[in-house]
C-alpha cells in the first residue's frame, strides 16, 4: 500500500423507496460514517445540511421525494438554491480539522437513473453546489457562488457501470483546489440537492416510467446514492490534483473491490 497520509468517509446512503398507486417516491438516508483512515493529522469530515425553518440545520432523513414541480434552474432563494416543490436538500461541503489538506467528494448515481451524454435527460438528477451560498442573503443567487467557480473542479465521470450493493453505479467525482487549513471547510458545496424527473410517472401496471414512456426496470425500493469523501496532506504538494492523484492514483474508485 502506498504511504499516504489521508482520510476517507463514506456517507450519505440515501435509499428510494417507491410508493404504489401515486407519482412519487421516497428518499431516506442513514448517513452513516465508516471506512476511516488517518495518519500524521489529517482529518476530514464530510457535512451535509438543509434549509430549515430557522436558517441552515443538520440533514435529516425521512424525506420523501416527489418529482419535481416547477424548474430547478429556476427561482433560488436566499441561499441561491431552487424553490422548485419537492427539490430535496443535501448540501455536501467538507470540512478539516487538522493538517492542511486537499479534499475530492465522489458520487455514485444508479446507471439506470443516470444518463452520462446528456444531464437534462437524467431520471434522477444531482444539482451541484454552484448558487448555494452558506450565509444566505445574496443579492443576486441566480449569479453564483465564487468559491464554486474558483475551487470546486468541474465533475468528471470516473466510471460507468460498477456494481455496489448488486446495483450498477456511475461514479462521478469533484475536487477542491483550495488547500482547506485547521478548522476550514469548503467555502460552496460540491453537491447542494437531487431530485426525481417531472417527467417520471407510476403507470396502472405497477411499473414506472419517463417522460418518453421508457419503463425504469430497476426496482426502485431502497436504491443506495453513496457520497465519498478523501482527503491528503497539502504539504509537499503543488495543488490538488497532483496530490490526490498521487496518494491514490488518478483513477482512484472509493467502491472499486480489493
Amino acid at each position: 500500500m502506498k504511504k499516504r497520509i489521508l482520510f476517507l468517509c463514506l456517507a450519505a446512503v440515501i435509499g428510494v423507496m417507491a410508493m404504489t398507486g401515486a407519482s412519487l417516491a421516497y428518499f431516506t438516508d442513514t448517513d452513516e460514517v465508516t471506512n476511516t483512515f488517518t495518519a500524521k493529522g489529517v482529518r476530514i469530515q464530510l457535512v451535509e445540511r438543509q434549509r430549515g425553518e430557522h436558517g441552515l440545520e443538520a440533514f435529516r432523513n425521512g424525506k420523501a421525494l416527489y418529482p419535481l414541480v416547477g424548474s430547478a434552474e429556476g427561482e433560488k432563494d436566499e441561499y441561491g438554491l431552487p424553490v422548485a416543490g419537492n427539490y430535496l436538500d443535501k448540501i455536501i461541503t467538507v470540512k478539516n480539522f487538522k493538517a492542511d489538506a486537499y479534499v475530492r467528494v465522489y458520487i455514485a448515481i444508479p446507471a439506470e437513473l443516470d444518463n452520462t451524454a446528456d444531464a437534462g435527460q437524467r431520471i434522477l438528477h444531482f444539482d451541484s453546489g454552484s448558487t448555494f451560498v452558506a450565509e444566505g442573503g445574496k443579492a443576486d443567487a441566480d449569479a453564483g457562488n465564487p468559491d464554486f467557480e474558483k475551487n470546486w473542479g468541474a465533475e468528471t465521470l470516473l466510471t460507468t457501470d460498477v456494481p455496489i450493493g448488486g446495483v450498477l453505479y456511475n461514479i462521478y467525482y469533484r475536487t477542491y483546489r483550495k488547500a482547506l487549513v485547521q478548522g476550514e471547510e469548503t467555502g460552496s458545496a460540491a453537491y447542494a440537492g437531487f431530485y426525481l424527473d417531472s417527467g417520471v410517472n407510476y403507470d396502472a401496471d405497477g411499473g414506472y416510467y419517463t417522460c418518453g414512456g421508457k419503463k425504469i426496470e430497476m426496482d426502485l425500493e431502497n436504491i443506495a446514492i453513496p457520497v465519498f469523501a478523501l482527503g491528503v496532506q497539502a504539504a509537499g504538494f503543488a495543488d490538488a490534483d497532483t496530490a490526490l492523484n498521487t496518494a491514490f492514483g488518478a483513477d482512484y474508485n472509493p467502491w472499486e473491490k480489493g
